[in-house]
């Protein structure tokens, strides 16, 4: 069978050579920036302007209007079917932006799901701009708004890499009438940064008209790209923005947490008041340093359970805000389960309870030549773990607008436990980005790690993600290796002592001839093969054949992938607590699903996966689906079932479910009750995650959040399993001043 992995791996590179050829000779429509921008004016105003999304002042009736969008998807470079203007102001505080949203019949054509700040970019109507302040064509701050005020923004690098959990200070409110809907937004010129002569910014306008899943911009891009490619950018003129002035924005908080614990028929209870915050100072528009003390997360989103069959640990995003922001030019692209440096270490545990953040620093530089940063952190010790420190240090220089490569080097001291000894982590890493053209990116990564003390270990790491992107097709190879004993502490790894190799190609297929609810074929092959650095013997490796993948015209998709395993065992392995015995395995698995038009008041999608699994069979079915009769209302159900027969040494049957019940309510995108129960079999756990949120201004908030978390937990002076809970509430205040 290994000849028949080779030959698959043979042939489908001579079929991705193949493409790679016929997009470079054919083009098909991916275009190139223009050679003489687009340039938009701003008018300058003394006037006040009140931001209520109704346009009424006359200064806003006087400034130039544009209203040159483009379609890039579903026809790139058509005219749009809906009439979209905008206009721009500004003044001594302030960069002004206001659009008129035509619609043909009223409330009826608009789509939101619900408001939820940082909503879904796919599925909702939405008004945007992005603004690349030093014109390095590679940075842009990306401001948007649904047609009812809930706001989205993101920090966007190289027009690949993404920031979408950052939140900026800004104020925009819209207004529906029957023939469209307005947006009116507010840019504080401390909140965009910008050098100091600055005269001109580059601009990109989106609209997103979604029940006919229309995406428009201003200025025209391809549809290849996400719509923050700013090397297509317009230019913004006649502006004069503020010198650089003091700016420093105080983030204080006070917190009431009471928590009740109970294990078998064991209970204690404590409660605790307890404050802190961040202060952050931009001393120019290119630097910013941010400052925390007695960092709390009690608000932040729970993170979402999961079964994992796999023999690679799970990823669990970041969701605490301070260590969101900036957290782009920290991330590895090359490799996304090769992370240096991680900010889920800090703060948290294996397990991903919290661990007490003392305090902390982070300065951030950014300019057309080069980005600077640097973290440390100062965590508190608990029950389980010692202190420790954490220093990160970043650089990146620009050698073009296309291209660009740094270092970093993080550095952890945990300090010594009962035995007297402690833990010293230094990573060292090389990184670099270079786009030689729109439709080639490569990435790459070296890295390399020592530990001294309670754990020494020493090892290597590096990958290289190479992607060709046309409005026909996608190629990317990527190359990546980890020893074994490669640990960067700061940071994550999936596994080590593996190297992997893969291939990947889909073809983005229009043809003339297709139906009217089909938007494009998506056939492909995807290869990942993983051998042991160590010895370069086979581990395992799978190969997605994907013959049926139809993107429909309102935003469903059907697929159906057909995906040979082979899987070389070198040691017992224990999915689920399951024995599996040494020894290679083979076989095929098929995997199927059907989304619909998740833009709908009611939706779904439902995936089955079957066939073989080692020397069992396992069959899953994951299912989700949405019912929002109101923006202001929506209900989000999900569901897996795992169903394993015959498995491992003893022939195991075994059963998991994992169930999810999220409800969003909302008086308005400012005041919201969010609550989320999930259920999962496999580790007996449920939770339950309710929160109250009120923004009572910009960014300063109100949160009212009820946790209860139910598990089983062993008890280690009897080693008997019991039943374990945990309820929480909290009471935290958080307030925004800017000076």
């Amino acid at each position: 069978m290994q000849g028949v992995r080779w030959l698959i791996l043979f042939l489908s590179s001579s079929l991705l050579q193949t493409y790679f050829i016929h997009a470079q000779s054919t083009q098909q429509g991916t275009f190139d920036p223009p050679a003489e921008p687009l340039i938009v004016v701003a008018n300058r105003t003394t006037s006040t302007i009140r931001i209520d999304g109704v346009l009424d002042e006359q200064v806003w009736l006087s400034a130039q209007p544009y209203d040159g969008f483009i379609q890039y998807e579903p026809e790139q470079g058509s005219l749009p079917t809906r009439y979209t203007e905008v206009r721009v102001l500004y003044d001594e505080k302030y960069l002004y932006i206001a659009a008129f949203n035509a619609m043909l019949h009223g409330k009826r054509d608009i789509r939101v799901q619900n408001l939820q700040r940082d909503f879904d970019y796919d599925q909702n109507d939405l008004f945007g701009v992005a603004i690349d302040g030093f014109l390095d064509k590679r940075n842009a701050m990306v401001f948007q708004c649904n047609p009812y005020g809930a706001q989205r923004e993101l920090l966007a690098l190289d027009g690949t890499n993404f920031n979408r959990e950052w939140d900026g200070l800004w104020r925009v409110r819209t207004h529906l009438t029957d023939s469209g809907w307005f947006a009116e937004i507010a840019l504080p010129w401390k909140t965009l940064r910008y050098p100091n002569d600055c005269r001109e910014l580059g601009i990109v306008f989106t609209r997103n008209i979604r029940k006919n899943n229309e995406n428009l911009t201003l200025p025209a891009q391809p549809r290849a790209y996400a719509p923050y490619r700013m090397a297509y950018a317009a230019r913004l003129q006649n502006i004069q923005p503020p010198p650089p002035s003091f700016n420093l924005l105080f983030n204080p908080y006070a917190l009431v947490d009471v928590q009740e614990r109970k294990v078998g028929d064991q209970s204690s209870s404590e409660s605790s008041i307890k404050a802190g915050g961040e202060l952050k100072w931009a001393a120019n528009p290119t630097t910013v340093l941010d400052l925390t003390y007695n960092t709390d997360f009690a608000q932040v989103d729970v993170d979402r359970q999961v079964v994992n069959l796999t023999r690679f640990s799970v990823f669990f995003p970041e969701r605490r805000q301070f260590f969101l922001e900036a957290a782009e030019i920290y991330t590895n692209r090359a490799w996304s389960t090769l992370q240096p440096f991680f900010s889920r270490r800090i703060g948290l545990d294996e397990e991903g309870n919290p661990i007490p953040i003392e305090a902390g620093t982070r300065l951030t530089h950014r300019s057309s030549k080069h980005t600077i940063g640097a973290l440390a952190i100062r965590q508190r010790a608990d029950e389980k773990n010692t202190p420790a420190n954490f220093v990160v240090a970043r650089y990146a220089r620009n050698f073009s607008t296309q291209s660009r490569a740094g270092g970093m080097l993080t550095y952890r001291h945990d300090e010594a436990d009962s035995t007297g000894q402690g833990i010293h982590n230094t990573t060292v890493t090389a990184d670099g980005f270079f786009r030689p053209s729109q439709k080639v990116n490569v990435y790459w990564i070296l890295s390399g790690s020592q530990s001294n003390g309670r754990i020494s270990d020493r090892g290597f790491s590096g990958a290289v993600w190479a992607s060709l992107n046309t409005n026909d097709i996608y190629f990317g190879h990527i190359q990546a290796i980890i020893s074994e004993g490669y640990n960067p502490r700061s940071g994550f790894v999936d596994d080590t002592n593996y190297m992997v190799t893969s291939p990947a190609v889909t073809w983005k297929w229009r043809p003339d001839w297709r139906p009217s609810f089909a938007r494009q074929f998506n056939p492909g092959v995807t290869v990942f093969l993983y051998n042991r650095q160590s010895d370069l013997a086979f581990r395992e490796g799978f190969v997605s054949l994907r013959p049926v993948s139809i993107d429909f015209q309102n935003g469903g998709e059907l697929f159906y992938s057909v995906i040979p395993n082979w899987q070389n065992l070198f040691e017992t392995f224990y999915p689920l607590g399951i024995a599996i015995a040494p020894g290679r395995y083979e076989y095929l698995r098929h995997r199927m699903g059907y989304r619909t038009d998740f833009s709908k008041k009611l939706a779904g999608d439902v995936s089955y996966t079957t066939g073989a699994y080692f020397d069992g069979q396992l069959n899953t079915l994951l299912a989700r689906g949405r019912l929002a009769p109101d923006p202001r209302v929506a209900l989000t159900m999900s569901y897996e079932y795992n169903q394993i027969t015959s498995l491992g040494i003893d022939n195991i049957d075994r059963d998991t479910q994992l169930a999810g019940v999220e409800m969003r309510m909302a008086l308005n995108p400012r005041v919201q009750l969010i609550s989320f129960y999930q259920y999962n079999t496999a580790a007996s756990r449920s939770t339950l995650n309710a929160r109250f949120v009120w923004e009572y201004r910009p960014l300063s908030f109100l949160f009212l959040v009820i946790n209860d978390n139910r598990f089983d937990q062993t008890n280690p002076e009897t080693l008997l399993t019991e039943k374990a809970r945990l309820q929480q509430g909290i009471f935290k205040l958080t307030y925004l001043k800017q000076f």
